[in-house]
C-alpha cells in the first residue's frame, strides 16, 4: 500500500498547531490550549487542533468534554496521520485499547514518519491479543531499530504467539550469532533466558531431539540450571530415554527433595506402575534413607498403598505419630488428601486414638495437646461436631494459651452456624498474639461472617496504614486490593439487607408502623447499595489487573525475560477463572436478578393499575425521620468510604442506575459481566447455570441449550453419571416450556433446539418432548 502524503505545515494555523504540540509534549497544557483555541477561533474545522484540544482537556481534568473533540477531529481529518496519532494517544489514556490500536495503525497507514508509533502499536496489539497484526508491527519496528536485542526478542515472541515456530527460532538464532562476540558479564542473564526461551520454542515445534541437542550445546551459557535440568529430564522422557531421564530426575530430587512432582515423574521413568507393589514401596524406602528430612518419601507411599496392605498401617503410623511427637501443627493438613479413602481414614483414626490413650504417659505433656488437636480436626472432617467440640475443649483446658486451638474452636462453631460465638472465640485467640497478621485477618473474617462489619473493619485497621483524619483503614484496604476483605464485606451487607427485607415483610402496613417501615426501607437501600459498591470494587480491581499488564509488554522485553512474559500473558488470559472473581460475579448476579424481578413485578402492577394515583403528603414525622437518617448516613459515609472524595460512597447512585436502567438493560449488563467467565472459567458449574438463566430471559434459546450441555458435561465428569440428573431435567423442562410458549420464536430455532436436545440430552426426552412435539 502506497503511503499517503504527510500534512504540509505551511500556513499560520499549522504553525500554531506545531508549537502547541511541542508545548503539549512538554506538559505545558494551558499554553498549548491557548494556541489551539486561537486556531479554532479562526478555523473551527481544523482537525488536528480539535483532536489536540481533546487530549489537552483530558489531561487538565475536563474529561467529559475531551472525547467530543476527539470525535470531531476524526470526522474532519480521518486520513490525517497527526489526528490519528493523537486519537490513539487519547484512547490509550482512557484504556480503550482496541480503538487506540485502530488509530495508531491508521497513523502508520496514512504515512506517519514517526516509527516509534510501531512500538506503542505492538504493545496495544499484544494487549488486546491481536496476534496476527502484531507480527507486522514488531517486524516494522525491528527494521527501524535493529540495534536493540529487545526488538529481536519482541519479533520472535510475535511469531511464537502466531505458532510460527520456525520464524521465531530463526529470529532468535540470528541475533545470537550477531552479538555472540560482544557479550559482557551484565548480558549473560538475558542471554541465558533467551537461549532457554528458544529451546522451549524448538520443543513446542515438535523437534524434541533438536531441542535436547541445542540445550546441551547451550549449557555453558545457561545460568538457570534448575530449568536446564527440568527441560532435559522432560525431553529425555518424551524421547523414550527413560533410564537417562530417571537419572536427571534423581538430580532434581537431590536439589529439592520436597518437590512431589519430581517423585511422580521418576515413577513414570522407572515404569514402576507395571512392576509389583513391593518394588514401588522399596523405591520410596530407599529415597527415604537418602532424604530422611524430606516429606514426600514418607507421605507418597500412603497415597498408593491399599488400606488392606499391612505396609499402609506401618507407614501411616510412622508418619503421623512422628509428626505428633514433634508437635507439628500441620500434621492433619498434611494427610488430608489420604482421608478421601474412608478405609484409610478409619485406620488413621484408630492409630491416633490408640496412641492418645496408651502411649501419652511416655511423652512430653504438650504432645497430648497436639493429639487432641489432631483428633478434633479429624472429627470435624467427618462432620462429627460434638466429638470435635469435646476434643478441642479438653485441649483448651490443658493449654489455654495456644492460638491454634482457638482457631479450630471457632471453625467448629462456624460449622454449627454460631457465627457470633465463633467470632468471639477467634478474637480471644487474636488477643494472645496481637502482632500476628494471620490471626487478625481470621478474626476479621469471622466478624464479617457474623455481620459485625464495624468490629471487623476496626480489627483489620490495626494492620493498615491510616491516612490523616481517616476513621479506619477501609480506603487503604481498597488501595491494597484486599479482595478477600472486600468480598466478605459485600456478602455481609447482602445478608444484612436480606434480613431487613424479611423483617419488613413481617410488619403490617398500617399508619402506626409508617416510621418503622420507612426506616427499614432506608436500611435496605443503604446496605444493598453498599453490597453493590463492594462487589463492583472487586470487578474494578480485576480490570486494574488486566490494565496493569500493559506496562509489562515493554518492560519484560527490555529486561530480557521472554519466558516469564509468555507465562504472564497466559495467566492474564485466565485471570477471571480466579475463585474470588467467580464468587463476586455470583453475588452480583443475585442482586441484579433480584432487581430485575422487582422491575418485572412493578411492570405487572402498573399494567393492572386503574389509573388512580395515591399522593402521600409529607408530614412533620416524615421530615424528622429523614433528617435523622441523613445524620446517620454522614457518620456511616466516614466509615465505609472506599476512596478519597468518593462521589458515591454508599453506592446509592449505583443502585439507582441499575433500578432505572440508566446504563442499559440490567440483564444485558449482567451478560457482559459474566462473559469472561464463560471464556476463562468453563469448569465452574455456576457459570453455566447463570448463562442458562440470562439467555432464557433474553429468549436466546440456542445459547440456553448450549449452557445446559456444558453443565451436563461438568456434572457428569464429577462422578454424577446417572440415567438422569435432576438439575438438568429441570432446566430441560424450563427450556422446552419457554420455547413452546414463545409465539414470536422462529420455527427454525424450535427445530435447532429440539435437534440439540435429542442429540446431546436424549436421556431427558420425557422432560422436553411434551413441549417440542
Amino acid at each position: 500500500m502506497a503511503s499517503k502524503r504527510a500534512p504540509i505545515l505551511g500556513n499560520k494555523e499549522d504553525t500554531n498547531f506545531n508549537e502547541a504540540l511541542k508545548l503539549y509534549d512538554s506538559k505545558q497544557y494551558k499554553k498549548a490550549l491557548k494556541l489551539v483555541d486561537a486556531n479554532l477561533k479562526k478555523n473551527s474545522s481544523h482537525a488536528a487542533s480539535l483532536t489536540l484540544k481533546g487530549c489537552i482537556n483530558y489531561y487538565i481534568g475536563n474529561k467529559p468534554e475531551a472525547e467530543s473533540y476527539i470525535v470531531k477531529g476524526l470526522t474532519k481529518g480521518e486520513n490525517n496521520y497527526i489526528v490519528n496519532h493523537l486519537a490513539g494517544i487519547y484512547y490509550r489514556a482512557v484504556e480503550n485499547y482496541t480503538d487506540a490500536a485502530k488509530w495508531l495503525k491508521a497513523a502508520i497507514d496514512n504515512g506517519s514518519p514517526n516509527k516509534q508509533i510501531l512500538r506503542d502499536l505492538s504493545n496495544l496489539q499484544v494487549h488486546i491479543r491481536d496476534y496476527k497484526s502484531l507480527v507486522s508491527s514488531r517486524q516494522g519496528y525491528l527494521e527501524f531499530q535493529p540495534g536493540y536485542r529487545a526488538n529481536w526478542t519482541g519479533t520472535a515472541i510475535a511469531l511464537h504467539l502466531n505458532k510460527n515456530y520456525k520464524g521465531a527460532i530463526s529470529t532468535l538464532t540470528k541475533i545470537e550469532s550477531i552479538i555472540k562476540e560482544h557479550l559482557q558479564d551484565q548480558d549473560m542473564y538475558e542471554q541465558s533466558e533467551c537461549l532457554l526461551y528458544k529451546n522451549d520454542i524448538i520443543f513446542q515445534s515438535g523437534d524434541v531431539q533438536k531441542a535436547l541437542e541445542t540445550l546441551e550445546d547451550d549449557k555453558p551459557f545457561i545460568k538457570d540450571m534448575l530449568s536446564f535440568l527440568e527441560y532435559k529430564a522432560k525431553y529425555l522422557m518424551v524421547l523414550g530415554r527413560t533410564q537417562e531421564s530417571s537419572i536427571v530426575y534423581r538430580q532434581l530430587i537431590q536439589r529439592n527433595p520436597d518437590n512431589i512432582e519430581y517423585y511422580k515423574q521418576l515413577e513414570i521413568c522407572l515404569n514402576i506402575f507395571e512392576k509389583p507393589l513391593s518394588s514401588r514401596i522399596k523405591l520410596y524406602e530407599n529415597l527415604n534413607k537418602f532424604y530422611p528430612k524430606a516429606d514426600p518419601p514418607k507421605y507418597l507411599p500412603m497415597m498408593f498403598i491399599p488400606s488392606s496392605h499391612p505396609a499402609f498401617k506401618e507407614k501411616a503410623q510412622n508418619y503421623i505419630l512422628g509428626q505428633l511427637k514433634k508437635g507439628v501443627p500441620a500434621s492433619f493438613v498434611n494427610i488430608k488428601p489420604i482421608l478421601k479413602n474412608p478405609k484409610k481414614l478409619k485406620i488413621i483414626e484408630e492409630i491416633v486414638a490408640s496412641f492418645f490413650e496408651n502411649a501419652l504417659s511416655n511423652y512430653d505433656p504438650t504432645i497430648k495437646v497436639w493429639g487432641l488437636y489432631f483428633l478434633s480436626q479429624l472429627s470435624l472432617y467427618q462432620k462429627d461436631l460434638a466429638t470435635a467440640t469435646k476434643y478441642i475443649d479438653t485441649a483448651l483446658e490443658h493449654s489455654p494459651t495456644l492460638v491454634e486451638l482457638y482457631i479450630l474452636k471457632a471453625r467448629i462453631l462456624k460449622h454449627y452456624k454460631k457465627y457470633e460465638a465463633a467470632a468471639q472465640i477467634m478474637d480471644e485467640g487474636r488477643q494472645l498474639d496481637l502482632q500476628d497478621r494471620f490471626v487478625n485477618s481470621k478474626a476479621t473474617k469471622y466478624y464479617l461472617r457474623a455481620n459485625e462489619i464495624d468490629k471487623a473493619v476496626d480489627l483489620i485497621s490495626l494492620f493498615t496504614k491510616l491516612d490523616k483524619d481517616a476513621v479506619n483503614g477501609c480506603k487503604d484496604l481498597h488501595t491494597m486490593q484486599a479482595n478477600w476483605f472486600i468480598t466478605e464485606s459485600a456478602e455481609a451487607y447482602k445478608r444484612l439487607y436480606h434480613q431487613y427485607e424479611e423483617e419488613l415483610a413481617s410488619i403490617e402496613k398500617t399508619p402506626e408502623n409508617e416510621e418503622i417501615i420507612g426506616s427499614l426501607h432506608d436500611k435496605i437501600e443503604t446496605y444493598k447499595g453498599l453490597a453493590l459498591k463492594r462487589y463492583t470494587a472487586v470487578v474494578k480491581i480485576f480490570d486494574i489487573f488486566f490494565n496493569d499488564q500493559f506496562d509489562f509488554h515493554f518492560y519484560c522485553l527490555r529486561r530480557g525475560t521472554p519466558r516469564d512474559y509468555i507465562k504472564t500473558l497466559q495467566w492474564e488470559d485466565t485471570i477471571h477463572s480466579t475463585p474470588i472473581y467467580v464468587r463476586v460475579i455470583k453475588g452480583l448476579s443475585e442482586i441484579y436478578l433480584e432487581i430485575y424481578k422487582e422491575q418485572q413485578q412493578k411492570k405487572a402492577v402498573e399494567g393492572e393499575d386503574d389509573g388512580t394515583t395515591v399522593i402521600k403528603k409529607n408530614n412533620k414525622k416524615n421530615k424528622k425521620a429523614k433528617a435523622q437518617s441523613l445524620k446517620k448516613k454522614e457518620s456511616l459515609i466516614a466509615k465505609v468510604e472506599s476512596e478519597k472524595d468518593d462521589a458515591d460512597p454508599l453506592g446509592t447512585k449505583l443502585l439507582s442506575d441499575l433500578v432505572n436502567n440508566a446504563h442499559g438493560n440490567i440483564i444485558d449488563n449482567l451478560l457482559k459481566l459474566s462473559q469472561p467467565l464463560l471464556n476463562e472459567a468453563k469448569d465452574y458449574q455456576f457459570n453455566w447455570e447463570l448463562s442458562f438463566k440470562l439467555n432464557l430471559i433474553k429468549s436466546k434459546y440456542v445459547l440456553s441449550l448450549q449452557a445446559i450441555k456444558n453443565l451436563n458435561s461438568i456434572l457428569s465428569l464429577r462422578g454424577r453419571i446417572t440415567s438422569k440428573i435432576p438439575q438438568i431435567e429441570q432446566l430441560v423442562t424450563e427450556l422446552g416450556e419457554a420455547v413452546s410458549k414463545d409465539e414470536s420464536v422462529n420455527e427454525a430455532i424450535k427445530k435447532v433446539v429440539k435437534m440439540g436436545l435429542s442429540a446431546s440430552l436424549s436421556d431427558y426426552k420425557e422432560a422436553y418432548e411434551p413441549y417440542l412435539n
